[in-house]
């Protein structure tokens, strides 16, 4: 017999992986599989690193020394879901660090 490729595909979705992500950035899916005419046993895993969205940041005044400078940040949540205590804090060389902005 002639060897044959076939492609499954298999669609993860996020509410099906989101309560296994925790705070790991990455995804291990392992799949596998028996060949039946012989019994042998084939697995592969993959680590999948998930993206995580930019933050933007944009001075929206002069820097200058000794004076405060207002700063814009954007962030584009990418999940299908609202976000819930989430924070923003800025740090910095010099950079006298307030309480974290909640959102």
């Amino acid at each position: 017999p002639v060897p044959t490729d076939d492609t499954v595909t298999m669609t993860v979705t996020y509410t099906e992986y989101q309560p296994h992500v925790g705070d790991q950035d990455a995804l291990k899916l392992t799949v596998a599989g028996t060949v039946q005419e012989n019994g042998q046993v084939l697995a592969k895993e993959l680590l999948v690193r998930l993206h995580t969205p930019e933050l933007t940041l944009t001075l929206l005044g002069p820097a200058v020394v000794g004076q405060e400078v207002p700063v814009q940040v954007v962030f584009q949540n990418p999940l299908p879901k609202a976000l819930t205590g989430a924070s923003l804090r800025m740090e910095g060389a010099g950079i006298a660090c307030p309480k974290p902005v909640s959102l």
